[in-house]
């Protein structure tokens, strides 16, 4: 047996004779060496090709060993193609050899380590194998290694030896080819020349891998634009000059970095303070608040400071210019003309004469004039100029500074002369009075004529003139008063003929709630609204008949410019257009005005027509009448039922209405009151409770409150038909009976009407308000005209307003609610729904490896893109909606995010401070203005921003950075040991805990006229503020503190940064994001960010924050939600 298996050695395996043998001779090691008296048993018999000496290890199993390791190093990387293992002759103890042998492994690496081995064979059970073993083992390596083990617990199966396993191999053959790069029968040829380590398929020479820059099977094709490296999967910085590609080797821009990048591979931005190619170019130093200069361009993006100007903010103001921007001129005041300091406006040479204080804006105090004005006015001035003392004389007094006195003269400036009748012409200074004495004839203090009138004759005269006059007034008094007293009387009488006999209505349905208790009360006053004051009452508009131009069709790509163009010359074009569209009682409303049914019509001048109104079936003594009137669509189909707010009296017919007309979704668009008026009953019951009346019965499933709507389900049984239906009510709330909707916000509560309407299989959607027109109208026509948009691409609006009015009078009312209309259509077309169930967003998201160009600069990513398009969307404001920031413009952590007045949080008035903080008043997804988005209060307004805490009860505050690295925290953050005393507000420190991402502080903020007031402060050590964005990981957790601690306590939450949007936008979009995906299970985070940046429109402004929303919602679905994994 011993020479068969020396003539296999010497001959060789006849299947691998065309390849080299590459482990002959080569270094070989091993776990451990059984002992011998002459090192018998070493790890290099395995490779000397003598089969009658073996390598032998210590034996695994029962001993504390349970792992053997064998390898050989081939000296290089080499192309392999079979591994053989050869043993010699053990005549009867063949099995307990194979057994030993058996459940070995081979596996081939570039290193000794095995972490990074490619397993070349594994040895399975059954059967035990042959001990002449060889495998095919096509790949590349250096080191070949055999391992086995016996571990302890682990069942072997028969054969097996597990006690005294020694490991015995006699030689170990390794074939492939010995030259380097090379492959094919008798390796004649060359493996591609990308293939790493020069190595590749020793039979048909595709690589194993490639080298830096290359792929594809042959390694010939490089790697795509924007990639480099090993395997390709290196993104290049995207930083070349002139937008070149990167190295497809090496990631180094061959050409240079684009402005404001440097390193080998175009990676790091400039240090701060340089910019440009190379970073060479120093920044001017004059940034607003010291913040760096843009490292492409130099710019200072969020402005100067004060006193410079332009781009590079390296330029001084203007002469006669100071300030921020340089856009606040000088006085003009200063001494010899000079120019204001650029920087605060300060006059340092002093002012000219007249004016005082640093910017000589103020004139001199009364009486005062001159230089630092230091001269008092003459005592005889009646006015003093304030630059040179020039006057303007009491009377009496005359002369450059008042002081001659008149001389038979007298007024002002001495201009009047004195009586000539004056006895020696002399007369009082001030008011011409005689001194002493008229001369003859003379009368009056002023001696003005003569005495010739006979007294007799004069009296005598005018007695007829006197008495005359008398008899006329009387005359005319009366005649007043009679005009008076009739019109007075005939309207009386028109008053009572309009007064409504109320005993001849009754109700058609008593609705009663489960309870037994009635659930209408008919004596409370906030239910029976029947009879409001007249002043609630609509202006009902002059009847006209003119018609709108029906040509006036829109694309809906167009809407904005024709916004725009309409709203020039204070929304001329709105008010044109609305003013021709036909208005008033057009058509006859004879049924609605019988005295029977005007006690069911909410207001006066609002009826509905007889050709269109919805006749109820069930009542026959009242003829049926609701305040109701079908609606037509774009397309000529009754689609929609307008109808007024339900009065107490009214509750049954509305709910024989949704009956009869099949009705499953309800739109209301009103409160229950607004004001001190009552705009609508309460007609449905409350949740698992039920109205109740004749064959209708209506059951409140369940409701869902949003921040400025409510969805509402329930179940309508009709007796008489034996049928269920589920109607949907959508009540909008955020529309005031005065004024109009925000537009977006409108759009969004239309988008979830839309949804149910689509699965609806009712005939109508039912819309009303209060009065049933105005705002009722308004979102019919939004409905309808979205549509029409949709599928044809344009829209009509005055024609559709024409459509509406022919069936219900005055829908849509003023130019206001006509212009929000356009505006929610142009909200509607230009930023659609990107609202997806969760799981649907979470599979997106993984699919997106990338976000900028994913490396190919001619494309953009489709986060990319649909950020952009948030950017565009963004609504402008005008410099006046930045009133108060822009007057307390030193109050303000930076000048460019400046709060938008409607919705700025105005502090309570307090003597010695003003009432302006940067902070503006959000909403979350569930719950109206609940935020406040703000930022860091500077040293000098700490105390502000423990007044904003009080008067706003924030009773959660979050820092999005470590508190101690701002410079006020010191003024008003106590540590555990201090009591800090901020104007009239104590700070007590309560208790502290630290967590990986989120330290939470416990304060009470005590002060004398107020409560005290418990605190949770929160904020995050690891954002620090170099950091443009936090690791996702953060933004979840202190998001998930700031909810444990809400659902403990009432208040608001109060979110800083260092500008109040930078940060606090990702936070509110997550925020918001999470609380749609509890309550919905889906989520819009486009359309979240859009509604923010209604109140600041800084918010999210960058990609990079737009990508922590995408990444911290993918996380939470990953990680933290169960939705993630269902």
């Amino acid at each position: 047996m011993e020479l068969i298996n020396g003539i296999i050695f010497l001959t060789g395996i006849k299947f691998a004779t065309a390849y080299d043998d590459l482990s002959k001779n080569k270094e070989a090691t091993q776990s451990t060496t059984a002992p011998s008296p002459i090192d018998a048993y070493r790890a290099g018999n395995a490779v000397d090709r003598d089969i009658t000496t073996c390598m032998r290890t210590d034996a695994i199993g029962t001993s504390s060993d349970k792992t053997v390791w064998w390898r050989v190093d081939l000296g290089g990387v080499y192309n392999i193609y079979s591994v053989n293992i050869l043993f010699k002759y053990y005549d009867s103890f063949e099995n307990r050899q194979q057994g030993r042998f058996a459940g070995f492994s081979l596996s081939v690496s570039n290193t000794e380590s095995m972490d990074s081995s490619l397993l070349c064979y594994k040895d399975n059970y059954p059967p035990l194998p042959l001990l002449n073993f060889t495998t095919t083992c096509i790949t590349s390596g250096r080191y070949v290694t055999f391992y086995n083990e016996r571990l302890d617990g682990v069942a072997y199966p028969e054969g097996y030896e597990i006690a005294n396993v020694q490991t015995e191999l006699c030689e170990v053959i390794v074939k492939g080819c010995k030259t380097s790069g090379v492959f094919g029968y008798n390796c004649s040829k060359r493996c591609p020349p990308n293939c790493r380590d020069q190595v590749c398929h020793i039979q048909i020479g595709t690589c194993f891998g490639c080298s830096q820059g290359w792929n594809g099977t042959t390694c010939d094709t490089k790697c795509i634009d924007g990639r480099y490296g090993l395997y390709c999967e290196q993104q290049c910085s995207g930083h070349c000059k002139d937008n070149a590609v990167c190295n497809h080797v090496t990631g180094q821009c061959d050409g240079g970095c684009a402005p404001g990048w440097r390193g080998v591979l175009c990676n790091k931005v400039c240090k701060d303070g340089t910019y440009g190619n190379n970073c060479v170019h120093n920044c001017s130093g004059n940034c607003l608040n010291d913040s760096t200069c843009n490292k492409q361009t130099g710019h200072c993006d969020k402005g100067c400071k004060l006193g410079y100007t332009n781009a590079l903010c390296n330029e001084l103001c203007p002469s006669d210019f100071y300030g921020y921007m340089c856009k606040i001129p000088c006085s003009g005041n200063c001494l010899k003309k000079k120019s204001c300091d650029h920087i605060d406006g300060t006059c340092v040479g002093g002012c000219k004469a007249g004016y005082t204080g640093k910017l000589c804006t103020t004139s001199c105090a009364d009486r005062y004039y001159g230089m630092n004005c230091s001269n008092s006015c003459p005592i005889n001035c009646k006015t003093c100029k304030h630059t040179d003392g020039t006057c303007s004389c009491n009377p009496g007094w005359r002369g450059p500074n008042c002081s001659i006195a008149c001389n038979k003269s007298y007024g002002e400036d001495c201009k009047f002369p004195c009586s000539p009748h004056c006895i020696n012409q002399t007369c009082d200074p001030f008011n011409g009075t005689c001194l002493t004495s008229c001369e003859d004839n003379a009368y009056s203090d002023k001696c003005i004529a003569e005495r010739r009138i006979d007294p007799l004759v004069a009296v005598s005269n005018a007695t007829p003139v006197v008495v005359g006059g008398s008899l006329s007034a009387c005359i005319i008094l009366i005649v007043v008063v009679a005009v008076l007293v009739i019109r007075y009387k005939r309207k009386s009488s028109s008053m009572t003929k309009k007064t409504p006999n109320h005993s001849k209505v009754r109700q058609q349905m008593t609705m009663q709630s489960l309870q037994r208790k009635s659930y209408l009360n008919h004596n409370n006053p906030q239910n029976e609204d029947a009879d409001e004051p007249d002043d609630l009452t609509p202006t009902l508009p002059q009847r006209s008949k003119r018609g709108p131009p029906t040509n006036k069709n829109i694309p809906v790509r167009n809407i904005k410019a024709q916004i725009a163009n309409m709203s020039a010359k204070e929304n001329t074009g709105f008010k044109s257009e609305y003013n021709e569209i036909p208005r008033g009682e057009l058509h006859p409303c004879l049924e609605a005005k019988k005295s029977e049914n005007k006690v069911k019509n909410r207001y006066t001048t609002i009826y509905p027509y007889d050709h269109s109104r919805v006749v109820l079936g069930s009542t026959k003594e009242d003829g049926g009448y609701v305040n109701a009137n079908y609606i037509e669509d774009t397309k000529g189909q009754k689609t929609y039922i307008a109808t007024q707010g339900p009065k107490p009296k009214t509750i049954a017919d509305f709910w024989t209405l949704i009956s009869q007309e099949e009705v499953t979704v309800i739109v209301c668009l009103t409160n229950l009151k607004e004001g001190a008026k009552n705009k609508c009953a309460q007609y449905w019951p409350n949740v698992n409770d039920k109205l109740q009346g004749g064959n209708i019965t209506v059951r409140h499933l369940g409701e869902s409150t949003y921040a400025e709507y409510i969805i509402r389900r329930f179940k309508i049984h009709n007796k008489a038909k034996q049928q269920d239906c589920v109607v949907t009510m959508f009540h909008y709330t955020a529309w005031a009976d005065h004024g109009v909707a925000d537009p977006l916000s409108l759009v969004v509560f239309h988008r979830q009407v839309m949804k149910a309407t689509a699965k609806s299989t009712g005939k109508y959607t039912l819309v009303h308000c209060s009065a049933g027109v105005g705002r009722t109208g308004t979102y019919i026509a939004l409905d309808a005209l979205y549509r029409e948009g949709q599928n044809t691409g344009k829209i009509n609006v005055p024609l559709y307003a024409k459509t509406m009015r022919k069936d219900r009078m005055n829908m849509i009312q003023g130019e206001e609610q006509y212009k929000l209309l356009y505006l929610a259509l142009m909200e509607a077309f230009r930023g659609p729904s990107r609202c997806v169930p969760t799981q649907m967003f979470l599979s997106e998201y993984q699919q997106q490896d990338c976000y900028t160009n994913c490396g190919n600069a001619s494309k953009k990513s489709t986060l990319s893109s649909e950020f952009e398009e948030l950017l565009s969307l963004r609504k402008v404001f005008s410099q006046k909606d930045y009133e108060s920031g822009r007057a307390h413009i030193t109050a303000n952590y930076t000048q460019s995010v400046l709060p938008v007045e409607e919705y700025m949080c105005h502090l309570s008035y307090s003597k010695g401070h003003n009432t302006y903080y940067n902070a503006i008043l959000l909403q979350s997804f569930l719950e109206k203005d609940c935020l406040i988005s703000a930022q860091y209060p500077l040293p000098d307004y700490s105390e502000d921003l423990l007044r904003l805490v009080r008067d706003f009860d924030a009773r959660v505050v979050v820092f999005l950075c470590p508190i101690k690295d701002l410079a006020s925290s010191s003024v008003w953050f106590p540590t555990k040991t201090q009591v800090k005393f901020v104007g009239d507000i104590t700070v007590k420190h309560v208790s502290e805990a630290r967590g990986s991402h989120v330290t939470m502080t416990k304060l009470v903020l005590q002060s004398k006229e107020n409560s005290d007031i418990r605190i949770t402060v929160l904020e995050c050590p690891t954002w620090i503020e170099r950091q443009s964005t936090a690791d996702k990981r953060v933004l979840l957790d202190v998001i998930k503190e700031v909810k444990t601690e809400k659902t403990s306590q009432e208040g608001r939450i109060l979110v800083l940064s260092s500008d109040g949007a930078t940060r606090c936008g990702p936070f509110c979009v997550v925020y918001n994001a999470l609380e749609q995906i509890t309550v919905d299970r889906e989520v819009d985070i486009f359309t979240i960010a859009r509604q923010l940046q209604v109140r600041r429109p800084e918010f999210v402004s960058t990609l990079e924050e737009y990508q922590l929303c995408y990444d911290s919602i993918g996380e939470y679905l990953l990680n933290d939600c169960v939705y993630g994994n269902v």
